[in-house]
């Protein structure tokens, strides 16, 4: 009996190379692309090794935030006089032997204390000297200042550089602060978004946020691949994706077990329409009343820096993100006047007033960490308690930090 004559290959009829993996086999179309084939992968590299027994339901993930304290950073920038507002002591706790270099005349100096005792330049001629704690008092409760602690400790800085290496948020990151759903946030286009190098551990890249809107946008698709991935994960699937043809990813969104893998993006956060609608009401500082009226939040004005910092704040004491860097410009103010400084050291204040009082607003715990890039030295004078400033001082900086509770 003649033998029929052999069969030609499917790969050679459509003119392809012989196929030796199984992704040519695939894409050949010669295993079709079930889920059994699919699936796998997918289940892998989304919900893990257990994930293929069982796709009804999700694993369970906290929404609970952080036990640790938010953590906040803010950033003086240019060199503000963070020693002539808080007033050093000696080892012993007594006025130094003079300030005249400080802008505060001598060792008599009147002394305004605050947070339990820690002093700060009074009242001079009716005036109080120190206008960051004037800025803090006009927007905090007695309760408030009672319920928080401040320590201050000498730094040497660079005068008006970005290089000095006073960002923390590394070792917070490390320690174990994280965001439910968004990551560290900052304000300035660098590694560790504010004014200043990592100290010792460089943080993850933050987000930059330049208007709340940059908040809302961060609430979809891509966060979510972002915060609830690893990045071998994300990595994975980006290849995977990339590497789809038309033919496989067409059969991709017929397969037999659509609503599995839809189940599965859904477990690993990728939420886009659930993210977006319920995540930026609540990543909204407007939407509580009180905040909104101690920040002077105008929902027309998304870019203000009130909004910007009342919107940080917000999603770092709520938990939503890890820690976040508020920078402040302006603090390069040695002109030969007091006039600047005292404008920008009471707005500093404010800011500094309105992070403790949003905490206690929130029933939260901070803590906020106030740092500049370097300091200011005055005209010396034994007797003029305001004398300007007339230059920049890195030599004698000061750093403060603060815990409400």
């Amino acid at each position: 009996m003649k033998k029929n004559k052999k069969e030609i290959p499917m790969w050679a009829q459509t003119g392809h190379a012989k196929p030796v993996t199984r992704r040519d086999f695939l894409a050949h179309g010669m295993i079709p692309f079930a889920a059994s084939a699919a699936i796998p992968n997918w289940l892998q590299l989304i919900a893990g090794p257990q994930a293929e027994a069982q796709t009804s339901t999700c694993p369970p993930v906290s929404n609970v935030p952080s036990t640790m304290i938010p953590f906040i950073s803010l950033n003086l920038a240019g060199g503000g006089a963070m020693g002539s507002n808080y007033v050093p002591m000696d080892a012993g706790g007594n006025p130094l032997p003079s300030y005249s270099k400080m802008g505060l005349g001598d060792g008599q100096v009147p002394l305004e204390r605050e947070f339990g005792g820690v002093p700060f330049a009074g009242m001079s001629s009716g005036v109080l000297i120190s206008k960051m704690l004037e800025g803090i008092r006009s927007v905090t409760t007695q309760t408030t200042l009672d319920r928080t602690a401040f320590v201050s400790f000498c730094v040497r800085a660079r005068d008006d550089s970005g290089e000095n290496p006073f960002d923390i948020s590394g070792m917070v990151y490390k320690a174990g602060l994280k965001g439910m759903q968004l990551p560290n946030l900052g304000m300035v286009a660098n590694r560790t978004g504010i004014r200043h190098a990592e100290a010792l551990v460089r943080p993850p890249t933050p987000l930059v946020v330049s208007s709340f809107q940059d908040i809302a946008n961060s609430l979809g698709f891509g966060a979510a691949i972002t915060n609830n991935l690893s990045e071998p994960q994300r990595n994975r699937l980006a290849k995977m994706i990339t590497e789809l043809n038309g033919s496989q990813a067409r059969r991709l969104a017929t397969v037999n077990k659509a609503a599995d893998m839809t189940k599965l993006l859904e477990c690993a956060g990728i939420r886009n329409e659930g993210l977006v609608a319920a995540g930026t009401g609540a990543a909204n500082p407007v939407t509580n009343p009180l905040l909104k009226t101690l920040w002077a939040l105008d929902p027309a004005r998304t870019n203000s820096q009130e909004y910007i910092f009342g919107s940080l704040v917000y999603n770092s004491l709520t938990g939503n993100a890890g820690s976040v860097g508020l920078v402040m410009g302006g603090f390069d103010y040695h002109n030969n006047t007091r006039t600047t400084g005292n404008a920008a050291d009471l707005g500093a204040g404010k800011t500094i007033g309105r992070i403790l009082e949003s905490a206690a607003i929130l029933n939260k715990r901070v803590c906020l960490y106030v740092t500049t890039d370097g300091g200011v030295v005055s005209e010396e004078s034994e007797t003029d308690r305001q004398s300007p400033w007339k230059s920049d001082r890195g030599s004698t900086g000061i750093a403060y930090m603060l815990s409400f509770d």
